[in-house]
């Protein structure tokens, strides 16, 4: 990698975009308008899994498969984005050395506030990769819902599998306003987005969830997944807090591609929000 083409300062290529609410029918109502509006917020939340999404374009149209394979990213998010909403993402080098790029990232809504803020590295060298038994896998168990006393730091989640498809994957990118290459055809990259979503799924196929919002992720890549691989998560709580009323977790995340880890994320969320007003 040639770090002095990227000197402090550098900005890569701006993109912009028009946010699209895709989970207004899903099973967590804080992307519905109505119950959204029981916790403050003037509509219901585009899941801060997409504004992640969002935020990797420049990346990866910069770095393609290089970010893919040894990139990391943290990325905290900070203020909502609803449908419709116009979204700037920038990525500005803020350190570059012989071992690392390191870039502050953000995507700032049409009133300039910054919603999903934070960092990502490029490193010239992979991290160490964690073994495949760093997380154990939880035993199967049916759904139950949420509760303070039921989110056990330290016991394993079901693991979740599955297999994502050509048609599946470009859909997501189109809805994501994502037109890379990469993520085209049958031997596609899956989209880091959709990845980070599944983080979301193992705790919701676990638990039977209020609305909840997600908060934050820390992402650590080991190399893409392909679509067509056996995908399979295993994630465990390594913390729970309350905070302004609010019940916090933070997930510890291993995804793996056809056995091979693939990604580590530490994945915060709000599994019980405080309402503002009455139902």
């Amino acid at each position: 990698m040639d770090s002095s083409a990227y000197a402090v300062g550098t900005e890569l290529p701006v993109h912009t975009l028009r946010a699209i609410n895709e989970a207004t029918e899903s099973e967590n109502k804080i992307h519905d308008d109505t119950v959204a509006a029981q916790y403050g917020f003037r509509g219901g939340l585009v899941p801060g899994v997409s504004v992640y999404a969002y935020m990797t374009y420049p990346l990866v149209q910069a770095f393609g498969t290089d970010w893919l394979t040894r990139g990391t990213a943290q990325v905290t998010l900070s203020k909502p984005v609803y449908e419709n909403d116009d979204v700037t993402v920038s990525a500005t080098v803020t350190s570059a050395s012989e071992t690392e790029l390191r870039f502050d990232i953000r995507s700032v809504n049409p009133d300039g506030v910054a919603c999903g803020v934070g960092y990502a590295t490029l490193p010239v060298d992979q991290a160490t990769v964690p073994a495949i038994d760093t997380i154990a896998v939880g035993k199967p168990a049916e759904r139950v819902p949420v509760h303070w006393d039921l989110v056990v730091v330290g016991e394993p989640l079901p693991m979740l599998e599955g297999v994502m498809d050509q048609a599946e994957n470009e859909a997501y990118c189109q809805s994501h306003s994502d037109d890379l290459a990469l993520y085209q055809g049958p031997d596609a990259y899956i989209h880091p987005g959709w990845l980070l979503q599944r983080c979301n799924r193992i705790f919701s196929n676990r638990f039977i969830l209020n609305p909840w919002i997600h908060v934050g992720s820390e992402i650590t890549m080991y190399r893409p997944c392909r679509v067509g691989e056996h995908l399979e998560l295993r994630g465990v709580p390594i913390d729970k807090f309350e905070r302004k009323e609010h019940e916090f977790t933070v997930l510890d995340i291993l995804i793996l591609a056809d056995g091979e880890v693939a990604q580590r994320v530490k994945h915060t969320c709000i599994f019980k929000p405080r309402k503002t007003r009455a139902a």
